[in-house]
């Protein structure tokens, strides 16, 4: 079997196990959308094989895990369709909105969300909600709020009626899209090859 969890999957997923079928027609894979703070403890205990995160440049430290760099992908502020902030955009007003946030926004969390403020000069915003990547994208769709997302996901059926902020106003850092394992456990043949697909197809 193979387990693997991932919070940023939706480029290049369908095509990398596409590519694995061919080769392990039989084996069982398991697929779990999760958070960093679920994903990292699972990785530790080995209930999952591998992980694919995304998180702020050179945020995840230390050697306790296995890192291939998948790829850097810039960021976007992003909004529902038909949003006020479209037609007059002001960094100032967005931050009075509520956000719709994958974690906390500390600054020992989110530097580089904190650092988009600063470069702003405004203040963070007061009102954030934490949830996982699908039912922000659901709120985003059904509200006024404001959350930051990979530019390459936009388009994707999963964000439709989401449209980036001009950059002008707010500008998010770059993310990097990490494979991860533990060093100390050989991957199965089948997650060697899933993640070497996974590598493939996001060059």
């Amino acid at each position: 079997s193979s387990d693997v969890c991932s919070s940023d999957l939706l480029t290049g997923l369908g095509e990398a196990f596409s590519w694995l079928r061919q080769r392990y027609q039989h084996v069982q894979v398991q697929l779990i959308e999760g958070l960093m703070s679920r994903v990292l403890p699972r990785l530790r205990d080995g209930t999952l094989d591998i992980a694919v995160v995304a998180t702020d440049v050179g945020d995840l430290r230390g050697d306790e895990f296995h890192r291939r760099v998948l790829r850097q992908v810039p960021q976007a502020v992003v909004v529902r369709e038909g949003h006020p902030m479209l037609s007059r955009p002001n960094a100032r007003a967005l931050c009075e909105l509520e956000w719709i946030l994958t974690q906390p926004l500390a600054p020992e969390r989110q530097p580089q969300l904190h650092a988009m403020f600063d470069r702003a000069g405004v203040s963070p915003p007061q009102s954030v909600v934490v949830c996982e990547t699908l039912a922000a994208m659901t709120l985003l769709r059904h509200s006024n709020a404001v959350s930051v997302m990979p530019i390459p996901l936009l388009g994707h059926p999963e964000t439709r009626g989401l449209q980036a902020v001009p950059k002008r106003v707010l500008q998010p850092a770059d993310i990097e899209v990490l494979l991860l394992h533990r060093p100390d456990v050989p991957l199965t043949p089948a997650a060697e090859f899933f993640a070497h697909c996974l590598t493939s197809v996001s060059r």
